[in-house]
């Protein structure tokens, strides 16, 4: 004789092939219980519940059992010795599931529809309670966070730097031609500002690179600058040392982040680096949910907007995403990025499921198989 079992919220049922209930093992009528068992449902355990109600249902001479999950079907199958199906989801569970309440006041788990509600209500508020509460806790949010956090603090250093090119440019515009680097071109705004201040000694004494000094002394003796008021240039100044002080916030947040993902995916930073390590996690979403991307969707991640035009256009898709800003990739000759990205891919797939499953530091040789794999890719020039 066959019968489908079927997890469910409120216990687990045998449903014979008339469609009629032939045994059932209910849950514990408490909120938490039903939490419990939800919880060890969505991690894919098999609760303790199905094997005393298969091994009833063998005793009364049942021998086929239909599962809706491949876990249940298989533990039970290696645990009792007996055969198994697995059917997603079951004609049995589609029928049974379209008025879930109703099967639990006829089988007695609740007296009334309305108690069933709150029951459900009240289990499924404390499992997603305890999954957000855990999640939280999980280091690969932080670091997702910490990314965030620093994309947008150099979004805030580019506003910056616009608005004072335009403002103190009013008054020097040749300085922003002088200076590439917007923290040396802070500085000179914040320490010195006026044109008259600035000698060798002064600007040297900021720190700036020899290129940039002579570039700002030759600027100088050419300025077409319009003359201005003290308070405009103070102003102006005060400006520059909240932007200095961003980049303060910012040398400080990637030493946080390259600290924290070595602690959360030491393989993944030893790989690909701490930042791009947390860019990857973050653009996944988790470190689990990359450890479940194929090799292929790591390759592409960051570049969504790219694939999928190319999907609807028929034009060539992005050979690379965020993992181009690795070096291996980067400085590829153009034609052979393609293969270069692909083995960098199928390492840090495999490197972000060992620090999701097992947290065993192999960076060292993964890299090294990494180098040797580039090294015979790049011979083939």
């Amino acid at each position: 004789m066959r019968c489908t079992i079927l997890e469910l919220i409120f216990g687990v049922l045998a449903v014979g092939d008339d469609g009629k209930v032939v045994d059932w093992k209910p849950f514990p009528g408490k909120p938490a219980e039903i939490a419990d068992r939800l919880e060890k449902l969505s991690r894919g355990e098999v609760l303790d519940e199905v094997f005393t109600l298969v091994e009833r249902l063998k005793a009364k001479g049942f021998n086929l059992f239909v599962f809706e999950r491949e876990s249940s079907a298989r533990a039970v199958r290696d645990e009792l010795g007996v055969k198994t199906l697995v059917e997603t989801p079951s004609q049995a569970g589609r029928m049974f599931r379209r008025d879930l309440a109703s099967k639990a006041v006829e089988l007695g788990f609740v007296k009334n529809r309305d108690e069933y509600l709150r029951l459900v209500r009240e289990a499924l508020d404390l499992l997603a309670r305890r999954v957000i509460r855990e999640r939280s806790g999980r280091g690969d949010i932080y670091v997702i966070q910490a990314v965030h956090a620093l994309d947008e603090l150099n979004k805030t250093i580019n506003l910056f730097y616009s608005r004072l090119r335009e403002w103190y440019g009013l008054y020097f515009p040749e300085l922003s031609d002088a200076i590439e680097e917007p923290e040396e071109y802070f500085k000179v705004v914040a320490e010195i500002g006026w044109r008259e201040d600035m000698d060798r000694e002064s600007l040297s004494k900021l720190g700036l690179r020899e290129k940039s000094v002579k570039s700002i002394l030759r600027a100088l003796k050419t300025s077409i600058g319009a003359e201005v008021d003290r308070s405009d240039i103070e102003e102006i100044r005060r400006v520059a040392e909240a932007a200095l002080q961003l980049f303060k916030l910012r040398d400080r947040l990637e030493r946080y982040l390259e600290k924290r993902v070595r602690e959360v995916a030491p393989n993944l930073c030893g790989l690909a680096g701490p930042i791009l390590a947390a860019k990857l996690i973050a653009q996944a979403g988790g470190l689990e949910a990359l450890s479940k991307m194929p090799a292929s969707t790591v390759q592409v991640l960051g570049a969504e907007k790219a694939l999928f035009r190319a999907l609807r256009t028929g034009s060539k898709p992005p050979k690379h995403g965020v993992i181009f800003q690795h070096p291996l990739v980067r400085q590829s000759p153009r034609r052979l990025r393609g293969k270069v990205s692909r083995i960098l891919a199928a390492k840090l797939a495999i490197a972000a499921r060992i620090d999701a499953f097992t947290g065993e530091d192999m960076s060292e040789r993964l890299k090294e198989e990494l180098k040797q794999r580039v090294a015979e890719v790049l011979q083939q020039r």
